[in-house]
């Protein structure tokens, strides 16, 4: 995630651009109407592009988090130098795949936070203002 070296304001779908420009694989974000009872997010990974579906009926910022958490098993996989044949849906991940999924989107997005917090400390005008958690980064929205 490092070497992406990403611009600010970052947004969740800058993100993903980058990271599929690096890996040679596209993502696709997909907002889709999910049951409720279902998960909130699913990772559909084949061999030519990664679709993240995320629940259409939440919050931005909670989006942005199941956008990130899909993200997270997706650089695990590329850790790991292992995709899985068939897509996964929640229940089939292990708990340590859940785990390291949910640190990679806490992680990313505790360094929004402390990001805005800093500019906010040294006098940054927008688009520094905005509260982290009405968007991932700085952004408003997903664009």
């Amino acid at each position: 995630m490092r070497e992406l070296a990403p611009p600010l304001p970052l947004g969740v779908t800058k993100l993903c651009e980058l990271l599929a420009e690096q890996r040679g694989t596209p993502i696709r974000l997909l907002e889709w109407d999910l049951p409720a009872d279902g998960p909130f997010g699913v990772l559909l990974s084949r061999q030519d592009e990664d679709v993240i579906v995320y629940q259409a009926k939440t919050t931005k910022a909670h989006q942005e988090h199941i956008i990130l958490h899909e993200v997270g098993h997706i650089v695990a996989y590329d850790l790991s130098g292992e995709r899985p044949e068939q897509p996964q849906l929640r229940n089939c991940y292990s708990d340590r795949d859940e785990r390291d999924a949910e640190i990679v989107a806490s992680t990313l997005m505790h360094q929004a936070m402390a990001a805005q917090r800093q500019a906010r400390r040294h006098g940054l005008d927008e688009p520094w203002r905005p509260s982290v958690y009405g968007s991932l980064v700085f952004e408003n929205g997903l664009t």
